[in-house]
């Protein structure tokens, strides 16, 4: 049984990989797979037990039965009886195995977001996809981190790899959403406040642009570390935020913390009196 299972895992993973590795580094698919992989042997492993228990008495009780025949041909015949219920098992193997599996890979932007699905545009032809998202479904961001459904936004680009769930092929359970747009978790940005909004504010990056901030119930402190709030806030101040950043949508999202400087840093150094003469 474990060489059946040792087969079949491999022939599995070597098929993955073909399809995946162009979105994806192996090392990182394996990492994902193994405790899945895992729990399956796991699962099988009590009546894989039981089998064998049960082939051992059979062969016990049939030769202590008949003394004079041949304790090998017993042993064939026993196993050979037996080999039905480790078939259905190597099936059962066999099918979970085949669950993981996908049989579609969609790279598009995000037209819609639902409470367990996204409609998703592919950027080759422009054929739009219901996505949808189970419990088995991984949400991740660029760079691999755990992500989920409430950082999405209309216009993200996604990779996505599931399987069609209906004959048209319109409609995909999703195994992995990879949200492209979403860079990082914490990230630390400085700018100027150009715009002040009701739930957000605009900030003008020097290498990221403008950027649109959504601070939600974001931490607000002066530049001594004092707490502050957004009415202190003033078009043409510094602050510094750490949020997640939406590079195609340039907004940050999941703020964490605003700080508010007291005083404009001024890049360019001021002329003495001397200097001026």
């Amino acid at each position: 049984m474990k060489k059946i299972f040792i087969t079949l895992f491999f022939t599995f993973l070597l098929v993955f990989v073909k399809n995946v590795s162009a979105v994806r580094p192996v090392q990182i698919f394996r990492n994902e797979v193994k405790p899945t992989i895992q729990a399956i042997k796991e699962e099988v492993k009590p009546t894989i037990s039981a089998i064998k228990e049960q082939t051992r008495e059979e062969i016990k009780l049939r030769i202590s039965i008949n003394p004079s025949a041949s304790p090998k041909e017993i042993r064939n015949e026993v196993r050979e009886q037996n080999k039905g219920l480790l078939d259905q098992i190597k099936n059962q193997v066999k099918e979970k195995l085949q669950a993981l599996r996908y049989n579609t890979r969609v790279t598009g932007k995000i037209t819609e977001i639902g409470e367990n699905y996204i409609k998703v545009s592919d950027n080759n032809d422009g054929k739009v996809y219901q996505v949808n998202i189970t419990e088995k479904t991984q949400l991740r961001r660029h760079f691999w981190g755990k992500s989920s459904l409430a950082e999405f936004s209309v216009g993200d680009e996604v990779n996505v790899i599931g399987r069609y769930n209906n004959e048209e092929k319109t409609t995909i359970d999703a195994i992995l959403i990879r949200n492209k747009s979403i860079q990082k978790r914490w990230g630390v940005f400085f700018g100027e406040v150009k715009a002040k909004n009701s739930d957000n504010f605009v900030i003008k990056t020097i290498n990221r642009g403008e950027l649109t901030v959504y601070f939600g119930s974001a931490k607000f402190v002066d530049n001594s570390g004092n707490e502050s709030n957004y009415n202190n806030i003033s078009v043409g101040a510094r602050v510094r935020v750490k949020g997640v950043w939406d590079k195609d949508l340039k907004k940050l999202i999941e703020v964490d913390e605003v700080k508010i400087f007291n005083k404009k840093i001024s890049l360019t150094p001021k002329l003495t009196e001397t200097e001026n003469k």
